[in-house]
């Protein structure tokens, strides 16, 4: 049986999708999130920074729970 990576309990059933659907959905989501609505990428201009900034992202926490890295 499966646990939460979260709670570490038994999941019965969980999603059902392919690992390379979720990252490339995952992928497209975040990046239409950050073009139409960060303001991080127009404020912050040396890439570095932004990188680091990004990596600290809520949004990108969220795809890193579903085992993509950002």
């Amino acid at each position: 049986m499966a646990k939460c990576k979260f709670c570490g309990q038994g999941v019965r059933t969980a999603p059902v999708f392919h690992p390379a659907c979720w990252e490339q959905r995952a992928n497209k989501v975040m990046e239409e999130f950050c073009d139409e609505y960060c303001r991080f990428p127009r404020e912050i201009e040396d890439h570095d920074d932004l990188i680091e900034h990004c990596s600290e992202c809520v949004a990108a926490e969220l795809l890193r729970m579903g085992g993509n890295e950002v």
